[in-house]
Protein backbone atom coordinates (compact mmCIF):
# COMPACT_ATOMS: atom_id res chain seq x y z
CA UNK A 1 0.00 0.00 0.00
CA UNK A 2 1.61 3.28 -0.86
CA UNK A 3 1.27 6.26 1.62
CA UNK A 4 -0.09 9.06 0.51
CA UNK A 5 0.41 12.46 0.98
CA UNK A 6 -2.14 15.94 0.85
CA UNK A 7 0.65 18.10 1.63
CA UNK A 8 4.26 19.06 0.29
CA UNK A 9 6.46 17.31 1.44
CA UNK A 10 9.27 18.42 4.50
CA UNK A 11 12.27 20.40 2.92
CA UNK A 12 15.17 18.99 1.98
CA UNK A 13 18.84 19.77 0.87
CA UNK A 14 19.50 21.88 -1.48
CA UNK A 15 21.46 19.79 -4.13
CA UNK A 16 24.35 21.08 -5.75
CA UNK A 17 23.15 24.76 -8.45
CA UNK A 18 24.66 23.70 -12.09
CA UNK A 19 27.89 25.01 -12.81
CA UNK A 20 28.70 26.47 -15.91
CA UNK A 21 30.79 23.38 -18.01
CA UNK A 22 32.57 22.77 -21.20
CA UNK A 23 30.03 20.76 -23.54
CA UNK A 24 31.23 17.09 -22.42
CA UNK A 25 31.21 15.36 -25.31
CA UNK A 26 33.78 13.85 -28.17
CA UNK A 27 33.54 16.37 -31.31
CA UNK A 28 34.08 13.48 -33.63
CA UNK A 29 31.09 11.52 -32.23
CA UNK A 30 28.37 14.21 -31.94
CA UNK A 31 26.55 14.57 -34.93
CA UNK A 32 24.17 17.63 -35.69
CA UNK A 33 21.69 16.87 -38.54
CA UNK A 34 20.26 19.74 -40.47
CA UNK A 35 16.68 19.93 -41.30
CA UNK A 36 14.37 22.05 -43.90
CA UNK A 37 12.29 23.52 -40.79
CA UNK A 38 11.97 23.90 -37.06
CA UNK A 39 11.54 20.08 -35.76
CA UNK A 40 9.15 19.59 -32.98
CA UNK A 41 8.67 15.90 -32.10
CA UNK A 42 11.24 12.85 -32.65
CA UNK A 43 11.31 8.95 -32.72
CA UNK A 44 13.91 7.11 -33.44
CA UNK A 45 12.45 3.83 -35.35
CA UNK A 46 14.89 0.91 -37.02
CA UNK A 47 14.19 2.02 -40.27
CA UNK A 48 15.33 5.82 -39.56
CA UNK A 49 14.43 9.16 -38.10
CA UNK A 50 10.58 10.37 -37.85
CA UNK A 51 9.72 13.90 -36.66
CA UNK A 52 7.24 16.44 -36.95
CA UNK A 53 8.08 19.96 -37.74
CA UNK A 54 5.87 23.73 -36.44
CA UNK A 55 4.56 23.81 -39.60
CA UNK A 56 2.50 20.26 -39.03
CA UNK A 57 4.30 18.01 -41.15
CA UNK A 58 5.99 14.79 -40.86
CA UNK A 59 9.47 13.57 -42.00
CA UNK A 60 11.98 10.99 -42.52
CA UNK A 61 15.15 10.18 -43.07
CA UNK A 62 17.90 7.43 -42.14
CA UNK A 63 19.51 7.66 -38.83
CA UNK A 64 22.96 7.97 -39.93
CA UNK A 65 21.97 11.45 -42.13
CA UNK A 66 20.82 11.70 -45.60
CA UNK A 67 18.47 13.83 -47.47
CA UNK A 68 15.56 14.51 -44.94
CA UNK A 69 11.72 13.44 -47.17
CA UNK A 70 8.39 15.46 -46.04
CA UNK A 71 5.79 12.84 -45.53
CA UNK A 72 2.83 14.67 -44.89
CA UNK A 73 1.82 18.88 -44.97
CA UNK A 74 -1.14 20.72 -43.96
CA UNK A 75 -2.20 20.44 -48.23
CA UNK A 76 -2.51 16.86 -47.79
CA UNK A 77 -3.28 15.95 -44.23
CA UNK A 78 -4.24 17.38 -41.02
CA UNK A 79 -1.73 19.02 -38.88
CA UNK A 80 0.33 16.70 -37.43
CA UNK A 81 1.90 17.08 -33.73
CA UNK A 82 3.31 14.94 -31.71
CA UNK A 83 5.30 11.20 -32.74
CA UNK A 84 5.04 8.44 -30.26
CA UNK A 85 6.97 4.51 -30.88
CA UNK A 86 4.84 2.10 -29.88
CA UNK A 87 6.75 -0.71 -30.35
CA UNK A 88 8.16 -1.16 -33.67
CA UNK A 89 5.28 1.58 -35.37
CA UNK A 90 5.30 5.31 -35.64
CA UNK A 91 2.40 7.04 -34.72
CA UNK A 92 1.32 10.90 -34.64
CA UNK A 93 -1.09 12.83 -33.23
CA UNK A 94 -3.43 14.72 -35.05
CA UNK A 95 -6.99 16.20 -35.34
CA UNK A 96 -8.94 13.97 -33.47
CA UNK A 97 -7.50 11.10 -34.65
CA UNK A 98 -3.23 9.52 -34.99
CA UNK A 99 -1.39 8.96 -38.03
CA UNK A 100 -0.02 5.54 -38.60
CA UNK A 101 3.09 6.06 -40.37
CA UNK A 102 4.98 2.98 -41.79
CA UNK A 103 8.44 4.17 -43.52
CA UNK A 104 9.60 4.44 -46.34
CA UNK A 105 6.39 6.81 -47.29
CA UNK A 106 2.92 6.04 -45.93
CA UNK A 107 0.96 7.35 -43.81
CA UNK A 108 -2.88 6.66 -42.99
CA UNK A 109 -5.23 7.48 -39.89
CA UNK A 110 -6.23 5.37 -37.69
CA UNK A 111 -9.83 6.30 -37.47
CA UNK A 112 -9.41 6.90 -33.59
CA UNK A 113 -12.59 9.21 -33.94
CA UNK A 114 -11.51 11.26 -30.34
CA UNK A 115 -13.53 13.84 -28.79
CA UNK A 116 -10.98 16.41 -28.73
CA UNK A 117 -7.45 17.72 -30.16
CA UNK A 118 -4.81 14.51 -28.39
CA UNK A 119 -2.57 16.61 -26.36
CA UNK A 120 0.10 14.60 -24.11
CA UNK A 121 0.62 11.09 -25.48
CA UNK A 122 2.98 7.98 -24.57
CA UNK A 123 2.42 4.50 -25.93
CA UNK A 124 4.02 1.10 -25.76
CA UNK A 125 3.75 -1.92 -27.90
CA UNK A 126 -0.09 -2.21 -27.37
CA UNK A 127 -1.33 1.31 -27.50
CA UNK A 128 -1.25 4.47 -27.07
CA UNK A 129 -2.53 6.84 -24.15
CA UNK A 130 -3.45 10.59 -24.48
CA UNK A 131 -5.00 13.12 -22.96
CA UNK A 132 -7.32 15.59 -24.89
CA UNK A 133 -7.62 19.39 -25.36
CA UNK A 134 -9.58 21.12 -22.57
CA UNK A 135 -11.15 18.16 -21.12
CA UNK A 136 -9.95 15.72 -18.10
CA UNK A 137 -10.53 12.24 -20.22
CA UNK A 138 -7.20 10.10 -20.46
CA UNK A 139 -7.86 7.77 -23.53
CA UNK A 140 -6.35 4.75 -24.32
CA UNK A 141 -5.98 3.96 -28.12
CA UNK A 142 -5.55 1.01 -29.54
CA UNK A 143 -3.08 0.57 -32.48
CA UNK A 144 -6.50 -0.52 -34.90
CA UNK A 145 -7.76 3.05 -33.61
CA UNK A 146 -10.15 1.66 -31.17
CA UNK A 147 -10.64 4.10 -28.33
CA UNK A 148 -11.68 4.32 -24.83
CA UNK A 149 -11.94 6.23 -21.77
CA UNK A 150 -9.60 4.91 -18.49
CA UNK A 151 -10.40 7.94 -16.19
CA UNK A 152 -10.76 11.56 -15.66
CA UNK A 153 -8.34 13.35 -14.76
CA UNK A 154 -7.99 17.53 -14.75
CA UNK A 155 -4.86 18.30 -17.23
CA UNK A 156 -2.91 15.03 -16.57
CA UNK A 157 1.06 14.74 -17.41
CA UNK A 158 1.61 11.03 -18.64
CA UNK A 159 4.29 7.91 -18.26
CA UNK A 160 4.07 4.32 -18.95
CA UNK A 161 6.39 2.24 -16.63
CA UNK A 162 5.41 -1.96 -17.28
CA UNK A 163 1.71 -2.55 -17.14
CA UNK A 164 1.40 0.98 -15.17
CA UNK A 165 0.07 4.59 -16.03
CA UNK A 166 1.81 7.49 -13.97
CA UNK A 167 -0.20 10.26 -14.13
CA UNK A 168 0.35 14.01 -12.64
CA UNK A 169 -2.08 16.73 -12.40
CA UNK A 170 -0.37 20.06 -13.62
CA UNK A 171 -3.39 21.54 -11.77
CA UNK A 172 -4.03 19.61 -8.59
CA UNK A 173 -0.22 18.97 -8.42
CA UNK A 174 -0.83 15.55 -7.31
CA UNK A 175 0.88 11.68 -8.37
CA UNK A 176 -1.56 8.79 -9.30
CA UNK A 177 -0.83 5.41 -10.49
CA UNK A 178 -3.18 3.07 -12.63
CA UNK A 179 -3.09 -0.18 -14.37
CA UNK A 180 -2.70 0.58 -18.28
CA UNK A 181 -5.43 -1.45 -19.29
CA UNK A 182 -8.03 0.55 -16.56
CA UNK A 183 -8.72 0.08 -13.18
CA UNK A 184 -8.37 1.95 -9.99
CA UNK A 185 -5.53 4.58 -9.91
CA UNK A 186 -4.08 5.14 -6.11
CA UNK A 187 -2.09 8.20 -5.10
CA UNK A 188 1.60 8.38 -4.99
CA UNK A 189 2.44 12.01 -3.63
CA UNK A 190 0.94 15.64 -3.72
CA UNK A 191 2.13 19.03 -3.15
CA UNK A 192 3.86 19.49 -6.53
CA UNK A 193 3.25 22.72 -8.24
CA UNK A 194 2.47 22.48 -11.69
CA UNK A 195 3.99 19.20 -12.90
CA UNK A 196 4.65 19.55 -16.61
CA UNK A 197 6.71 15.94 -17.00
CA UNK A 198 7.49 12.75 -15.57
CA UNK A 199 9.24 9.53 -15.86
CA UNK A 200 9.24 6.13 -13.63
CA UNK A 201 11.28 3.03 -13.38
CA UNK A 202 10.62 0.19 -11.00
CA UNK A 203 11.45 1.67 -7.74
CA UNK A 204 10.68 5.60 -8.35
CA UNK A 205 9.20 8.33 -10.17
CA UNK A 206 10.67 11.34 -11.37
CA UNK A 207 8.29 14.91 -11.68
CA UNK A 208 9.58 17.50 -12.65
CA UNK A 209 7.51 21.13 -11.61
CA UNK A 210 7.71 24.22 -13.76
CA UNK A 211 6.68 26.64 -11.19
CA UNK A 212 10.06 26.19 -9.18
CA UNK A 213 11.67 24.88 -12.09
CA UNK A 214 12.59 21.26 -9.68
CA UNK A 215 13.20 17.96 -10.56
CA UNK A 216 11.63 15.44 -7.77
CA UNK A 217 11.93 12.00 -6.98
CA UNK A 218 8.99 9.94 -5.21
CA UNK A 219 9.19 6.27 -4.05
CA UNK A 220 6.42 4.36 -5.22
CA UNK A 221 6.58 2.44 -2.75
CA UNK A 222 6.23 4.95 0.14
CA UNK A 223 5.86 8.32 -1.60
CA UNK A 224 9.08 9.77 -0.06
CA UNK A 225 9.68 12.85 -2.12
CA UNK A 226 13.03 14.45 -2.74
CA UNK A 227 14.91 16.94 -4.89
CA UNK A 228 17.18 16.00 -6.93
CA UNK A 229 17.84 19.10 -9.20
CA UNK A 230 16.72 22.81 -9.20
CA UNK A 231 17.03 25.68 -11.35
CA UNK A 232 16.33 23.63 -14.27
CA UNK A 233 13.95 26.12 -16.95
CA UNK A 234 11.54 24.31 -19.23
CA UNK A 235 12.75 20.80 -18.48
CA UNK A 236 9.88 19.38 -20.15
CA UNK A 237 11.34 16.39 -21.50
CA UNK A 238 12.04 14.07 -18.60
CA UNK A 239 14.05 10.77 -19.84
CA UNK A 240 15.54 7.19 -17.61
CA UNK A 241 18.33 5.10 -18.55
CA UNK A 242 20.20 2.72 -16.50
CA UNK A 243 21.47 4.73 -13.67
CA UNK A 244 20.62 8.47 -15.30
CA UNK A 245 17.75 11.13 -15.62
CA UNK A 246 18.09 12.90 -18.52
CA UNK A 247 16.60 16.52 -19.20
CA UNK A 248 17.27 19.55 -20.34
CA UNK A 249 17.00 23.23 -19.09
CA UNK A 250 16.50 26.46 -21.23
CA UNK A 251 19.30 28.43 -19.76
CA UNK A 252 21.27 30.72 -22.27
CA UNK A 253 22.52 28.87 -23.88
CA UNK A 254 20.32 25.75 -22.99
CA UNK A 255 21.77 22.98 -21.96
CA UNK A 256 21.47 18.68 -22.06
CA UNK A 257 22.06 17.73 -18.61
CA UNK A 258 22.49 14.14 -17.37
CA UNK A 259 21.59 13.73 -13.66
CA UNK A 260 21.78 10.61 -10.84
CA UNK A 261 18.80 8.96 -9.96
CA UNK A 262 20.55 8.52 -6.49
CA UNK A 263 21.57 12.07 -6.37
CA UNK A 264 24.61 14.13 -7.04
CA UNK A 265 26.11 17.10 -9.47
CA UNK A 266 24.58 16.63 -12.36
CA UNK A 267 26.63 16.18 -15.45
CA UNK A 268 26.27 18.70 -18.35
CA UNK A 269 26.34 16.62 -21.74
CA UNK A 270 25.79 20.17 -24.22
CA UNK A 271 25.63 23.31 -23.68
CA UNK A 272 25.60 25.05 -26.51
CA UNK A 273 21.52 24.79 -27.40
CA UNK A 274 18.64 27.08 -27.87
CA UNK A 275 15.38 25.66 -27.98
CA UNK A 276 16.29 21.49 -27.35
CA UNK A 277 12.99 19.28 -27.04
CA UNK A 278 12.12 15.69 -27.52
CA UNK A 279 14.90 13.78 -25.74
CA UNK A 280 14.77 9.93 -27.08
CA UNK A 281 17.80 7.53 -25.60
CA UNK A 282 18.51 4.71 -28.79
CA UNK A 283 21.42 3.05 -28.02
CA UNK A 284 24.43 4.85 -26.96
CA UNK A 285 22.88 8.05 -27.84
CA UNK A 286 21.11 10.46 -26.70
CA UNK A 287 18.51 12.30 -29.75
CA UNK A 288 17.07 15.74 -29.54
CA UNK A 289 15.60 18.47 -31.75
CA UNK A 290 16.73 21.93 -31.53
CA UNK A 291 13.72 23.73 -32.98
CA UNK A 292 15.52 27.21 -33.71
CA UNK A 293 19.19 25.66 -34.75
CA UNK A 294 16.92 23.44 -37.30
CA UNK A 295 18.91 20.64 -36.57
CA UNK A 296 18.29 16.97 -34.78
CA UNK A 297 21.11 15.95 -32.69
CA UNK A 298 22.76 12.65 -31.39
CA UNK A 299 24.82 13.19 -28.67
CA UNK A 300 26.38 10.67 -26.58
CA UNK A 301 25.10 9.65 -23.21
Amino acid sequence: MVACRSTPPAPTPKPPQLEPRPVAVEAATRREFAVPTGPSSLVVAADGLVWTDIAGSIWTMPADGGTPKELTNQHTHAFAFHAVLAGDRVLVTTKRDLYAVTLPDTVRAIDAKLAEQPEEAVADDQAVYVTLFKRNEIMRVELDGHARTLTSFPRGVLAIHGDTLFIASYSAGVLEAMPKAGGTAKKLAGGFVRPTAIAADDTYAFVYTEKDKTLHRVVLATGEVTTLATELVNADDVVLDGDSVYTVSWDHPARLLRIPKSGGPPRVLANDLRTPRSLVIAGAYVWLVDRDRNAILRIPK
